[in-house]
């Protein structure tokens, strides 16, 4: 299919022209059975290459030269009229065109050789941009008139006029253009706006199923919110996604939802890839945090140890970012899930190298959650160092690792009750 460009008409036909020569040069013409030539095989069937190509090349050779001889006599001048009205009508185009076709050849100095190859060459070459100009529709009124005025220039052979109309109807097309786009511009933004408040409303009854403790339904808003925003606050979604893999880990979590758990583990792993190490370590370690607590959770459940293992080298990928100097409350809550993962592993096996590394975490972790600064976490925190103390004492001969952890329960019961000192060991 050929291409219609628009701008410069009349250097546009020329160009082409010198184009089609240049590879005519390359594949030499060929005598079909009729003696006339065919232009590198593309256009020997068409009206216009057999017409031109069965005239007289003499007659032809010496219309260009009248044509071009601003000083040829009336007589050829009028015999020259007659020739090119009569090639006109064969061709099916006015007298003018023809003439233009002949200028043209005059204007590009075209050899005596070749004179019926470019003429036919310009002619189908016109013939093309005439029906590629009768083609065009605009939807602009201004642009669809100037177009109409440049084919009815180009029917006269006036290739400069049409040239520039085809250039002033580009030109309110390009406005045209430019306006749609503006439209297109301010319907996307108002677009993008109802979408991002609908994805704020989804996630403001997400928040409101968490008050009600219906963490499904949470964790479904918070998917939906995620979905309805549109292309370009990455930070929103990643924060609607991150509250649904929260709403489902606090699902399998209070209500021994093993499945909602589950699907914590992928939502978080998700996560994990969506905003990697290397871009965004802090986002990440607290993802892996969050990941090992889901893993730690369901693996509690299993008779397995496959995923508590996992929990371990979660916690321990955070505590890689996380560090205590860096973020000390958020380390000590790393820590102490590393510690709690750990302890139920010590508990499970028969080593004591396990709980040995949970009784380290937990008072690492004292460190930080002091009595003072974090009465409850501190209570909460010297009640799994009791529990992991009590394991590790029941199987050594000795005693002292038990009246640890009956000090460290002691020291827990001074800020927890009864109750609350049975629910943090559990």
């Amino acid at each position: 299919m050929r291409r219609m460009i628009l701008p410069a008409l009349g250097v546009v036909i020329a160009l082409a022209f010198a184009s089609l020569a240049a590879r005519s040069e390359e594949r030499p013409p060929v005598q079909a059975r009729d003696g006339s030539v065919s232009v590198g095989g593309s256009v020997s069937n068409s009206t216009i290459t057999t017409t031109i190509n069965l005239e007289n090349p003499e007659i032809l050779k010496l219309l260009r030269e009248t044509i071009a001889d601003k000083n040829a006599s009336e007589e050829n001048r009028r015999e020259a009229e007659v020739k090119v009205a009569e090639l006109a009508a064969k061709l099916g185009f006015t007298s003018q065109v023809v003439t233009r076709f002949f200028e043209i050849l005059g204007e590009q100095n075209v050899p005596e050789e070749k004179v019926l190859l470019r003429l036919s060459e310009i002619a189908t070459q016109f013939a093309a941009t005439r029906d590629q100009l009768a083609a065009l529709e605009p939807d602009d009124p201004h642009a669809a008139e100037l177009a109409r005025q440049a084919k009815d220039a180009l029917d006269k052979g006036s290739l400069t006029e049409a040239d520039a109309l085809l250039g002033r109807a580009e030109e309110s097309e390009a406005a045209a253009l430019r306006e749609a786009r503006k439209l297109k511009q301010r319907a996307q933004e108002a677009e993008d706006r109802h979408a991002l408040n609908l994805a704020k409303m989804e996630a403001s009854q997400g928040d409101i199923a968490l008050t009600r403790l219906r963490y499904t339904d949470a964790a479904k808003r918070f998917a939906e919110a995620a979905a309805e925003l549109p292309a370009g606050p990455e930070d929103e979604r990643w924060k609607y996604l991150s509250a649904e893999a929260d709403a489902l880990y606090r699902q399998g979590n209070e209500f021994g939802d093993n499945a909602a758990a589950l699907s914590a583990i992928e939502r978080y792993r998700h996560l994990a890839e969506v905003r990697p190490r290397n871009v965004f370590p802090r986002d990440w370690a607290m993802t892996q945090n969050n990941l090992g607590a889901a893993l730690g959770v369901l693996g509690k459940r299993e008779s397995g140890t496959a995923r508590l293992e996992e929990a371990v080298v979660a916690f321990r990928e955070a505590l890689q970012e996380i560090t205590r100097a860096r973020a000390p409350l958020q380390w000590s809550a790393n820590q102490m899930g590393l510690g709690v993962a750990l302890g139920v592993l010590g508990a499970r096996e028969s080593g004591t190298a396990r709980l040995e590394e949970a009784i380290a975490a937990f008072r690492e972790v004292l460190q930080e959650r002091t009595r003072a600064r974090a009465p409850l976490q501190w209570a909460t925190t010297q009640v799994n160092l009791g529990t992991a103390l009590r394991v590790l004492g029941e199987r050594e001969s000795g005693t002292a690792r038990l009246e640890e952890a009956i000090a460290a329960f002691r020291e827990a019961l001074q800020r927890l009750g009864r109750e609350a000192m049975a629910e943090s060991s559990s």
